[in-house]
């Protein structure tokens, strides 16, 4: 098998999910570190924190691949007494280096928004809204599907509870409303209630859902189960999966972890 280093096994994942996806202004790419050194274990990830930095040093891995961006804002300073500042310390002194692929793994085909899409079953898929269009290829964010038979709001809203894995989820509408076309869109989707009203979509499966969007979907009549942000979840398995698929054809010598570690911030009493 060939030895590889970063900048190798990034060029595979940006096969599949290119920088050009992504949404303006998303700081996504490397963070911390460098890619010009040999990697051999990769560790995936939705977050990327200090207990995450633990678990990939424990495991061997010296390149993570995350969802969320670890330094969304730029830092004006890092100060080693702060939970981001022993974050970074930590990376450095380890030889870690930390990349994030955010809206561009949303968008990308195959990614985020899809994985969630087959999780809950859903077939016929088009895209939400479109954001990207080259070679005769449609990219968005988001996607609009249809069960395989009909349900109702409260039955749905049980059947993303199952599905993808959360203790609570919120309901928007009557929850004897009948659902059968399906609007995703992992992470925050408050901007998106009329795209999936345009779509024909009865329901919107989408995090962090603010109050007075609440209050307009109820009123164009759209339905919303709210599942929470921490669904996107679902990549670390989709990355780990795709990227040992294609490492393999390419015959690299590199493995790729799924953490373990759980970074829902909330619990539900």
């Amino acid at each position: 098998m060939k030895d590889v280093n970063g900048h190798q096994i990034i060029q595979v994942f940006e096969e599949w999910a290119p920088k050009k996806l992504a949404m303006e202004g998303d700081p996504i790419g490397l963070h911390i570190g460098q890619l010009n050194r040999p990697v051999d274990t990769v560790l995936v990830t939705l977050d990327v924190n200090e207990t995450i930095v633990d678990e990939t040093i424990e495991r061997g891995a010296t390149l993570i691949i995350a969802h969320h961006p670890p330094l969304f804002r730029p830092a004006k300073h890092i100060w080693t007494d702060t939970p981001q500042g022993r974050m970074i310390e930590k990376c450095i002194k380890h030889d870690l280096s930390v990349y994030a692929a955010h809206t561009n793994l949303d968008i990308a085909i195959g990614g985020v928004n899809d994985l969630l899409s087959d999780k809950l079953g859903l077939t016929q898929m088009e895209i939400l809204e479109r954001t990207f269009y080259e070679s005769d290829q449609e990219y968005g964010i988001g996607r609009v599907g249809k069960l395989p038979s009909s349900m109702s709001l409260e039955q749905f809203a049980i059947h993303v509870k199952e599905k993808l894995d959360v203790p609570a989820v919120r309901m928007v509408g009557n929850k004897d409303r009948l659902i059968h076309k399906v609007g995703v869109l992992g992470g925050d989707g408050n901007k998106y209630i009329y795209a999936a009203k345009r779509a024909g979509a009865d329901v919107l499966v989408t995090g962090d859902l603010y109050y007075h969007v609440a209050q307009d979907a109820e009123a164009i009549d759209l339905c919303v189960v709210d599942p929470g942000h921490n669904v996107e979840k679902v990549m670390i398995q989709g990355v780990a999966e795709h990227m040992t698929m294609k490492c393999q054809e390419l015959n690299y010598n590199v493995a790729f972890l799924q953490s373990q570690l759980k970074t829902e911030p909330f619990t539900f009493v």
